[in-house]
């Protein structure tokens, strides 16, 4: 959507007024233009054109254009401040995982407080036993006859289930597994049970169980598969924007300055090639802000060699030391890498906000059919129960991280206290089976 013209007359006054003075209070109206921008959805290629307009507009109205460095630097600084509630808004998507991840808290009690079903069978499957919650859950009273298991389990489970509680019988090991059941009614129940075989003399003679629903939990996994693909893909549209669409509409630009300069004195011109050496540093961040945004890299190299993009750009913007190192043994799933990459994503810009470290050392390793991700700084640290106690007030990223987590079925352990550094270690099944799918890598 194109700026209307009380932003654009405002854009320019602003844009004039810290050319002429560098005060810092038209910076931040750079910052809070550039927010309501964005509030009315004006476009990252809009707002590059607004600021050439207004660059333009700006330089004809003053007597003398002066040090051509003295307007181009200031100028990119305006620029800057306007796009960043832009870039900010790539971040956004945490938010709405804050939302969810309260409504997860409030399953996560329910879950917790609720009655499990308790069952037990013969030595042939049959259901021998079954206590109130499971007579709630499923609709089978206890004074009837019990059902056939392959009237309670649905048939994508029946012949898993079979083996499993063979080789429970067999083995006498306890088994944890997710299944689906049908209620008398019809209706169908995820639930997660727990088995162990019941011996007498030493021999099996049956199998006692708990079995709890978590048909909600996976409903609300679900919803959280949906909106981090949805958020992807909106990172994917603004990766668009910056690299083509903006990229494009700056090839326009050198095309028109090329033409105006032409028709300048050499005072002019020399103006116009630094106010284009501006441009294409404009150009150069906006691409590497777009890889980092959505890194084709992820997908057609992997995992480490994403990792080790990521980490070059942060270290060059941030003046850190950052080292990638480990190994995946081979790809991992999509899901998985792409989660991976956004957790190391949220760390590093953790990092940069508050850690005010020198230092941050990323380590990938594959253990069996896990991975195992490290990313450690040196900074100031900070109270983790403090930071994490406090209905994610302060610690929003920390709190995005172990979303991302939950359609992995991953584990978070965050190791920090002031002066010491901070560690965050993530383990993750390799196949990312539950995740999120993703279209597109960086």
């Amino acid at each position: 959507m194109k700026p209307g013209k009380e932003l654009r007359d405002h854009y320019e006054s602003a844009l004039q007024s810290f050319l002429e003075r560098s005060n810092e209070a038209a910076l931040e109206e750079a910052y809070e233009l550039g927010r309501r921008a964005l509030k009315q959805e004006v476009s990252l290629i809009e707002m590059v054109t607004l600021h050439c307009d207004a660059f333009n507009h700006a330089t004809a109205q003053m007597p003398e254009i002066g040090d051509a460095q003295a307007l181009v630097k200031p100028s990119g600084r305006f620029l800057i401040e306007a796009l960043t509630p832009y870039e900010m808004t790539i971040s956004g998507y945490r938010e709405t995982n804050v939302a969810l991840q309260a409504s997860e808290e409030r399953y996560r009690e329910l879950f917790e407080n609720a009655n499990d079903i308790i069952f037990t069978t013969d030595i042939e499957g049959r259901l021998t036993s079954i206590n109130r919650a499971g007579e709630n859950l499923t609709g089978y009273r206890r004074d009837e006859p019990p059902p056939l298991p392959i009237n309670v389990l649905t048939m994508e489970y029946f012949e898993q289930a079979v083996i499993m509680f063979d080789d429970l019988v067999a083995s006498s090991i306890p088994i944890t597994h997710e299944f689906e059941i049908l209620a008398k009614d019809g209706h169908m129940l995820t639930v997660e049970v727990s088995a162990r075989p019941i011996l007498s003399g030493g021999r099996t003679v049956g199998v006692q169980g708990i079995a709890r629903d978590i048909t909600e939990r996976k409903r609300a996994e679900k919803a959280l598969r949906q909106l981090n693909e949805a958020l992807e893909e909106r990172v994917k549209g603004i990766a668009h924007q910056l690299h083509d669409e903006a990229s494009q509409l700056l090839v326009s630009i050198h095309i028109a300055i090329d033409g105006l300069a032409q028709s300048l004195p050499p005072s002019g011109r020399q103006t116009i090639g630094e106010i284009k050496e501006m441009i294409e540093q404009v150009e150069r961040e906006l691409r590497h802000l777009s890889h980092e945004l959505r890194p084709t890299i992820l997908d057609d190299l992997g995992l480490l060699p994403a990792l080790e993009f990521l980490a070059q750009g942060v270290a060059k913007r941030f003046g850190l030391h950052i080292t990638v190192e480990g190994n995946t043994d081979g790809r991992l799933s999509p899901q998985a890498e792409v989660a991976l990459y956004r957790i190391v994503q949220e760390a590093f810009n953790n990092t940069t906000k508050h850690a005010r470290a020198t230092s941050i050392s990323v380590r990938l390793h594959k253990v069996l059919d896990k991975v195992d991700l490290t990313v450690s700084d040196d900074g100031v640290g900070f109270d983790v129960q403090s930071v994490l106690g406090q209905n994610g007030k302060h610690g929003l990223g920390l709190i995005g991280i172990r979303e991302r987590l939950i359609p992995l079925h991953g584990e978070c352990i965050i190791n920090s206290s002031p002066g010491k550094g901070t560690e965050i270690s993530v383990l993750v099944p390799s196949e990312g089976k539950d995740a999120y799918t993703h279209s597109s890598g960086r």
